[in-house]
C-alpha cells in the first residue's frame, strides 16, 4: 500500500519533518518516493512489522534523546503497534505515532476498518497525549505540537491521528506532569534536602532513567566526585555513572548487586532521583530502606509518594535539581561525616563473594565481558528481556548515558533487534550490539532482513540456553523444578542468519567465543553470534519474591 500519492503532499510532509528537525522516521509500508529520493534530508527506514517499527522509533529516541517518529497506515498496523507503544509509555520514551493516510491534499482512510477502529480509545491508557487533524495543511502544527509534548516534562508517546472527521475535538490525555515552575515551596524543599544531605552519616543516591532522560549525567558525576556519596541505579539508570567508578555500587533490587542492596538497606538517607520504585527495585515495600530519611526528586508529581512514602518530595527536572545541589552543597562537611561509611560500602563492593560462578563450558558472564572488551565507549548496547538482560547489566562496563537501551517497565520480549535497528539508524558510524536470548530473539527475528537491507553495523549476540531462562529460574528456585512451558525449540541461529544474508557464527567453548567475537567486530555490516550456554545457568544475585532486598541469594 502506498501512503502518499499526491506529489505536493509528499513534499509538504517531508518538508514538515525536516523543518521540525526530524531526520529519520520508521514504518512498514513501501513508500516508493521516500525510498527512492536520494536528495531527501529525511531518511525512511522500513521494517517488516508494526510492533518492530515502533520499537525502532523507541530505540532511536533512547539513543538520541529526541522523539522517534513512526507512521502507521492501516487498521491492523495500529493494533499490531500496541505492544510497542505500551513499551515506550512504560519507560517514558518520547515517540510520536502518526496513524492514518495522506493523499491528494486531504486525509483519507481507505479501509472501512479505519472508520470502525477507535484509535484514540485503544491507545488512551498507553499514550501521554492524543491529537487529531483532518487536513494535510494542519500536519505541520499537529506534528510540532506532538513532538513538543512527547519530549516535554516526563517524556512519553504521543498519538497524532489523521482522520476524516470534520468536527474534531482534540483528545486531551495528559498522562504525565510537566516541569514544575520554581516556587517558594520548591526552594524550601531544596533547602531541606541540602540540610539532610549535609548532616547524613550514611547517605546513598539512587538514580533512575529520569537522570538519563534529563541529560543530568554530568552534574550527577560532579556531585558524586565532590561529595563521595555512594550511588546505586535502577536498570534504566545504568550509564549515568561509569561502571568502574568505585562509588558506583551497581543496580538495586531483585537482581541488584550485594553492595547496592546492602547499602540501601542500611543507609540513613536515600536520595532518589528520576525513579519510580517498581516492585523489581523495592522488594517487600515494608522492608525497603527501613532506617532512612527519604528524598524523592521526580518531574512527575504523580510518582511521588505513590509507592514509597518520602520525607522530602521535590517535583523537579533531575538536571535542574542536581545543578542546584552542585552549587550549594558543603562538600567538606559531607565528606567529613561520611568518610567511614563510604569506605565500608566500597569495601562491600570489593569483597563480596563473586556471583558469576558458572558450571558452563561457555560462561555467559564471560561472553558479556568479551563483548565489552571489544567495544568502544560510545558503542550502543540493546538488549531483549530475560537472563541475558541482567547479565549485560552486571558485566558490561557502561561508561556513558544512552548506551544501554532495554525494556524495563513492560519487559517486552522481542524488543532488542528492532530497537537495535532504531539505534543504528540514530547513530551512524557507531557500533550497536544487540544481546538477546533464544526466546526473545524469535519474537521479531524477521527484522534480520531490515538489518541486511540497510547494512546496519549490528552485532547480534544470542545466548542460547534452550529455555525461557528467567521463568525457568523461578520454577527451579521457588517451585522445586516443576518446569512448565519453558523448554524452547530453536533453529540453528547462525545458519538462519546466513539465510537472511547476515554473517553467522556459533561458539560452544570460551576459545571459540573469543574467536568469533574478534571476527564479528571486524565486519562492517550485520553479524549474528550464537553462544551455546548451559541450560540451567542462573542469574545471581537474586532476592526471592516477598523478601527484603538485603536477603540476597548469591549463588545456587
Amino acid at each position: 500500500m502506498t501512503l502518499i500519492k499526491g506529489f505536493s503532499d509528499v513534499e509538504m510532509f517531508i518538508d514538515t519533518l525536516s523543518t521540525l528537525g526530524v531526520n529519520c522516521f520508521f514504518g512498514c509500508d513501501d513508500h516508493e518516493f521516500l525510498l527512492s529520493n536520494e536528495n531527501s534530508t529525511v531518511r525512511y527506514v522500513r521494517l517488516q512489522h508494526e510492533q518492530a517499527a515502533v520499537h525502532a522509533a523507541d530505540g532511536f529516541a533512547r539513543a538520541t534523546g529526541r522523539p522517534g517518529v513512526v507512521l502507521l497506515t492501516t487498521a491492523s498496523g495500529i493494533t499490531n503497534s500496541i505492544t510497542g507503544i505500551a513499551t515506550a509509555y512504560s519507560d517514558s520514551v518520547p515517540v510520536v505515532i502518526i496513524a492514518g493516510q495522506i493523499q491528494n491534499n486531504s486525509l483519507h482512510n481507505h479501509h472501512e476498518a479505519f472508520h470502525d477502529l477507535d484509535i484514540s480509545g485503544l491507545t488512551t491508557a498507553i499514550t501521554k497525549h492524543t491529537l487529531k487533524i483532518n487536513t494535510i495543511e494542519c500536519i505541520k502544527d499537529g506534528l510540532k505540537q506532538a513532538l513538543s509534548i512527547a519530549a516535554d516534562g516526563r517524556p512519553g508517546p504521543v498519538l497524532l491521528e489523521l482522520t476524516t472527521n470534520t468536527t474534531i475535538n482534540e483528545a486531551q490525555n495528559h498522562r504525565f506532569g510537566r516541569i514544575a515552575s520554581k516556587s517558594r515551596c520548591q526552594e524550601n524543599s531544596l533547602k531541606m534536602a541540602i540540610d539532610l544531605i549535609e548532616s547524613a552519616r550514611k547517605p546513598v543516591i539512587f538514580i533512575g532513567g529520569g537522570v538519563i532522560a534529563s541529560g543530568a549525567a554530568d552534574p550527577l558525576r560532579e556531585v558524586i566526585k565532590q561529595s563521595r556519596i555512594p550511588v546505586v541505579s535502577s536498570l534504566l539508570g545504568i550509564g549515568a555513572m561509569e561502571a568502574r567508578n568505585p562509588l558506583y555500587l551497581g543496580m538495586l533490587g531483585m537482581h541488584g548487586t550485594f553492595a547496592a542492596n546492602k547499602a540501601v538497606h542500611h543507609c540513613d538517607l536515600l536520595v532518589s532521583i528520576g525513579v519510580r520504585f517498581s516492585d523489581r527495585v523495592t522488594g517487600r515495600i515494608s522492608g525497603f530502606s527501613p532506617s532512612s530519611k527519604r528524598i524523592h526528586v521526580d518531574i512527575d508529581p504523580a510518582e511521588i509518594n505513590k509507592i514509597i512514602s518520602v520525607d522530602v518530595p521535590i517535583v523537579s527536572d533531575a538536571k535542574e535539581f542536581l545543578l542546584s545541589l552542585e552549587n550549594q552543597l558543603d562538600y567538606p562537611k559531607i565528606t567529613a561525616n561520611t568518610e567511614s561509611w563510604t569506605t565500608e560500602v566500597v569495601g562491600w563492593k570489593r569483597t563480596v563473594p563473586r556471583f558469576d560462578h558458572s558450571n558452563s563450558v561457555l560462561n555467559p558472564q564471560t561472553v558479556i565481558r568479551m563483548l565489552s572488551d571489544h567495544s568502544t565507549q560510545d558503542t550502543v548496547v540493546v538488549t531483549d528481556v530475560g537472563q541475558h538482560q541482567i547479565w549485560t547489566a552486571h558485566h558490561y562496563a557502561f561508561t556513558q548515558p544512552r548506551t544501554l537501551i532495554t525494556s524495563g517497565g513492560l519487559g517486552t520480549m522481542g524488543y532488542g533487534l528492532p530497537a537495535g535497528i532504531g539505534a543504528a539508524a540514530a547513530c551512524p558510524g557507531r557500533s550497536v550490539i544487540c544481546v538477546s536470548g533464544d526466546g526473545s530473539f524469535q519474537m521479531n527475528l524477521q527484522e534480520l532482513i531490515t538489518a541486511v537491507k540497510y547494512q546496519l553495523p549490528l552485532k547480534i549476540a544470542i545466548l542460547n540456553n534452550g529455555y525461557l531462562g528467567m521463568v525457568r529460574q523461578w520454577q527451579e528456585l521457588f517451585y522445586q523444578r516443576r518446569y512448565s512451558e519453558v523448554k524452547m525449540g530453536s533453529p540453528n541461529f547462525a545458519q538462519l542468519a546466513q539465510a537472511y544474508g547476515v554473517a553467522g557464527f556459533s561458539a560452544q567453548t570460551e576459545e571459540e567465543a573469543k574467536q568469533i567475537v574478534s571476527e564479528a567486530f571486524q565486519h562492517t555490516g550485520p553479524v549474528l553470534m550464537e553462544f551455546n550456554i548451559m541450560e540451567e545457568e542462573n542469574v545471581y544475585p537474586m532476592v526471592p519474591p516477598n523478601h527484603n532486598n538485603h536477603q540476597t541469594i548469591l549463588s545456587r
